[in-house]
């Protein structure tokens, strides 16, 4: 009886380890090398959609074997099939442009060689001219009316986290930058297992409902930690020499950035 169930325990343990589900970091480029923001990654098995950000990150939940399609407007799509080996580094899809067919061009004119004859034949229609007169004119006149001008109503406009900031957080951040270097190494980039554990680190001392007011819950802070990894080489900078006030004050800024394009508002009332 005993080792029927401890067969049993080895086989839960088995399936509850593989069934457990990870995310995968990546990037989109074109063939060219240039960041493609607003490409779609899309995981055939669990229909969830992700859409790179500007700098062409995404980061979407998966399991090996799945197969994810990226796809984005004026290039080929790819379809990807997920292996382990993507879970430990940043996966890189590069889409191709597809090719633009250029409608063929066929000329009616035939020179007589009479040069007189030929170049009146070259001049366009008297209504033409006239059209394109009668345009000239009405673009070069001034407008007489008044042009709105685009702006945010006070009640609305995103704080500015970088006013009134000026005080401990940046003196840390300075002190810290400092003393990192004089009694540091030189910064190495950090590897997958390092980035892993210094964003479990983040999240466990950082205070996640100054941005979960902002409608994020814990997956768009995940992303959006992602990005500022990137765009402040975070995971770089403080995996070794961890300073919290430094980090915080990083994130802020980051996040002053990333809520330009992002908005979270709907989803939170919709939530």
């Amino acid at each position: 009886m005993k080792t029927h169930q401890l067969l049993f325990l080895l086989i839960f343990f088995s399936i509850s380890i593989s069934g457990q589900t990870d995310y995968i970091l990546g990037n989109v480029t074109n063939e060219n090398g240039d960041r493609l923001p607003k490409a779609s990654i899309y995981n055939l098995r669990t229909d969830q959609i992700v859409i790179s950000d500007k700098m062409g990150n995404f980061a979407i939940a998966a399991l090996p074997s799945d197969e994810l399609r990226i796809s984005r407007e004026g290039y080929e799509r790819r379809v990807i099939p997920v292996s382990v080996d993507n879970f430990s580094k940043n996966l890189e899809v590069k889409l191709t442009s597809i090719p633009k067919e250029i409608e063929e061009v066929k000329l009616t004119f035939r020179p007589t060689g009479i040069l007189k004859k030929d170049v009146t034949r070259l001049n366009p229609p008297p209504k033409v001219v006239e059209l394109n007169t009668a345009m000239n004119l009405y673009m070069r006149t001034p407008s007489t009316e008044a042009i709105p001008k685009l702006s945010t109503p006070s009640a609305f406009k995103q704080p500015d986290f970088r006013s009134g900031q000026l005080d401990l957080i940046k003196l840390a951040g300075a002190i810290g930058g400092l003393v990192g270097k004089v009694t540091s190494s030189p910064k190495t980039a950090a590897d997958y297992a390092e980035t892993q554990d210094f964003y479990k680190r983040v999240k466990s001392v950082i205070d996640l409902g100054y941005y979960t007011k902002y409608g994020l819950d814990e997956y768009d802070f995940d992303i959006f930690l992602a990005y500022a990894d990137q765009a402040y080489d975070l995971a770089k900078n403080y995996r070794k020499n961890f300073n919290k006030a430094a980090i915080e004050y990083k994130l802020k800024e980051a996040f002053a950035e990333y809520i330009k394009t992002h908005n979270f508002s709907r989803k939170e009332s919709e939530g």
